[in-house]
């Protein structure tokens, strides 16, 4: 019977680098490789155990620093995945824009719309955040209220998660006549001073040439825009305006429920 000695070998943790370009202790082959390789006369030798590497060098070693952690990477928002997660809840305020559809009511609402929305978030950034909106006639009468929120968020994304709530609520069809207020100057200026156009063009790249972020939601908001005449009004915030105050209070009490 032919007998065959198999050799296992343990991976090496500690290289020494007695002679080469910087000599000392690596704790893995690349780091040494970088110091002896196209060195004349370089000495070096691999060991799995410090005992041993301390034997060879002459010199005391430190210990192998544990390997890091592999990075988690940061799953990027999808607003066509959070709204089924966190679907927003509409509550009508006036029985004349509902109607019966098929098994149930639906709502119809006047193409001319005055439209306020707030965000808020109870930590910024990651964490619980709210969101509302309030429609109105042009008369002023008061017609729905859209509220939602997500249990993870930004201020910034949560003033875009109504607005884009706010106008999917609006998109039944009908060319809507807007007045759109918020107090967000995030929001507002990216409209009204061409942002989004500008980073359209540069393929969803800022000037300093990052990456948008919230593109998400910037992308569905635009597509929304398309279909609907609007003005976008800053207003600002915690003022006494009644119906920026409105939304304010319900976007708070949907970021306390997403705690």
């Amino acid at each position: 019977m032919i007998r065959k000695n198999f050799k296992t070998s343990a991976k090496k943790k500690y290289y020494i680098v007695k002679k080469g370009k910087k000599p000392g202790v690596y704790y893995n082959w690349p780091d040494c490789q970088k110091q002896v390789q196209g060195f004349p006369g370089a000495l070096y030798k691999g060991f799995v155990t410090r005992e041993e590497a301390e034997a060879w060098y002459g010199k005391p070693v430190k210990e192998a620093a544990p390997s890091p952690a592999p990075a988690v990477k940061k799953e990027i928002p999808d607003i066509r995945k959070l709204e089924i997660l966190y679907p927003p809840h509409v509550h009508p305020l006036d029985d004349s824009i509902l109607y019966y559809h098929g098994a149930g009511m639906a709502i119809s609402l006047p193409e001319a719309l005055t439209i306020y929305t707030d965000g808020s978030c109870l930590v910024n950034p990651d964490g619980p955040g709210g969101f509302a909106a309030v429609f109105l006639s042009v008369e002023g009468k008061e017609l729905l209220t859209l509220t939602g929120g997500e249990p993870s968020s930004t201020n910034n994304r949560m003033e875009l998660r109504a607005a884009y709530e706010a106008l999917k609520m609006a998109d039944d069809g009908k060319v809507h006549t807007i007045d759109f207020h918020t107090d967000s100057k995030y929001l507002q200026q990216a409209f009204s001073k061409g942002w989004v156009e500008k980073w359209k063009k540069n393929g969803w790249k800022t000037v300093q040439g990052t990456a948008v972020l919230n593109q998400d939601l910037w992308t569905a908001i635009d597509d929304l825009m398309g279909r609907h005449h609007i003005r976008f009004q800053w207003v600002k915030g915690h003022v006494g305006t009644k119906y920026n105050e409105l939304c304010d209070r319900l976007a708070k009490e949907e970021a306390r429920d997403h705690r």
